[in-house]
């Protein structure tokens, strides 16, 4: 039985709100690692998003080399490239890393047909089987574009898509052992119906996604960008979105992050087991009055905390109160929750716009901020507004340089 490891979106470098996860990095991924030793599987596949930003400070690069490099000694390991990766660092670190100088890392960078890479062959249980994988980066929308539209349609994205998968699974295929080759297809894409989180939601188009019943029928289907870890489709064809190691956003609070242990045999839908990641500091919600917070304190204690609180006052310094209650959290941006306050009364024609002053304190009430707290408001923003209107516009360094320089102009005699 051949034994495939699967991994996805670690986002190595990424922060929450300003704060670094190096911690949170270092422990999730000591426990890939630790999965991997004890799983001893035939190959690992990493399916996109290796790194936050595209161009990622050396730190992270670091890390992420460093664990990829522990987990190559311990089986063969494709990465494919994500939308948040660089294609041209991917094809960096496989010339630096990769099987030219004799390690067993591979990266894939872009869309490769299998004349140029991109399926790979490698023996499994001994050499008795072989997995057989065809891998597809992150395909931006734009290589579908026609030059008879504005932009990529969700028919021309769903149509090119369906033609680079066909190239990889004919090229699968070719020369197929039904009896030795388990096929598996790894691919960082949106597959339509995934369960995604609210972040996810606002920066996903909708339109460039693709179905789950035009997914192939390989024993095992490893699928990277959704983070939250879940199956888009029955036992028959398994495919299975890895998620990521940690929660990047407070949509991801309730996720159980895990990688996937996959065992497979020729010509038969593979069996999938998510192993638990429990390293990485717990992101929590918090909402109610800081007494209630001080007696549910055990349950925040260590976590990255989004705290609302409610029945204090607009002055009262929130960070330094919940640090009292909770030393060992770290708070996000703490807020308030006011009610909206009805003690500000303005008497004037519901057909006349109030002047900016009176629509400032008036928002103010909405937000229920009153009394002296409304007051001080109200009037900073008023020495404010008069500021603005009593000063000259500030000047511009490039304006003035123009300026003397038309001023000044230079002759072929000067």
């Amino acid at each position: 039985m051949s034994r495939l490891l699967h991994t996805s979106d670690w986002h190595v470098g990424h922060t929450l709100y300003g704060h670094p996860r190096t911690d949170d990095f270092k422990a999730v991924l000591a426990e890939i690692v630790d999965i991997a030793q004890e799983s001893q599987p035939d190959l690992i596949v990493h399916t996109g998003d290796l790194f936050h930003t595209s161009r990622p400070p050396t730190p992270d690069l670091i890390r992420a080399m460093r664990v990829l490099r522990q987990l190559a000694d311990i089986a063969p390991t494709v990465v494919v490239a994500g939308n948040h990766d660089s294609p041209t660092f991917f094809e960096f670190f496989d010339l630096m890393n990769g099987p030219s100088v004799g390690r067993g890392l591979f990266f894939v960078d872009r869309f490769r047909t299998a004349d140029e890479g991109g399926v790979f062959t490698f023996d499994a249980c001994g050499g008795e089987q072989r997995i057989r994988l065809a891998a597809m980066p992150f395909v931006h929308p734009n290589r579908f574009w026609q030059r008879s539209s504005l932009t990529t349609s969700r028919a021309d994205y769903t149509e090119g898509m369906r033609g680079l998968q066909q190239q990889q699974l004919d090229a699968l295929r070719k020369d197929y052992d039904p009896d030795r080759d388990v096929l598996v297809f790894a691919a960082h894409v949106y597959v339509t119906g995934a369960k995604r989180t609210e972040s996810e939601r606002r920066r996903m188009d909708e339109s460039f996604g693709i179905a789950q019943e035009v997914l192939p029928e390989v024993s095992y289907t490893a699928l990277g960008h959704i983070h939250r870890p879940q199956t888009v489709r029955g036992p028959t064809f398994p495919a299975r979105y890895a998620g990521s190691p940690l929660a990047i956003d407070f949509g991801e609070i309730d996720d159980s992050k895990s990688v996937v242990v996959v065992d497979a045999e020729p010509g038969r839908p593979a069996r999938h087991v998510p192993r638990a990641l429990l390293g990485a500091r717990r992101l929590a919600v918090f909402e109610g009055t800081l007494a209630q917070l001080r007696a549910e304190a055990a349950q925040y204690d260590g976590t990255f905390l989004k705290a609302v609180i409610t029945g204090e006052e607009p002055d009262v310094p929130l960070a330094q109160k919940i640090a009292e209650i909770l030393p060992n959290a770290i708070a996000i941006n703490p807020s308030l929750g006011l009610e909206p306050t009805g003690d500000i009364v303005f008497d004037f024609d519901p057909g006349e716009e109030l002047e900016l002053p009176d629509a400032f304190r008036a928002y103010l009430g909405q937000e229920g901020v009153s009394g002296a707290a409304a007051d001080a408001t109200a009037a900073a923003f008023v020495r404010l507004l008069n500021e603005v209107d009593d000063e000259a516009p500030s000047p511009v360094l490039a304006e003035e340089l123009l300026r003397a320089a038309l001023e000044d102009t230079w002759t072929e005699e000067s």
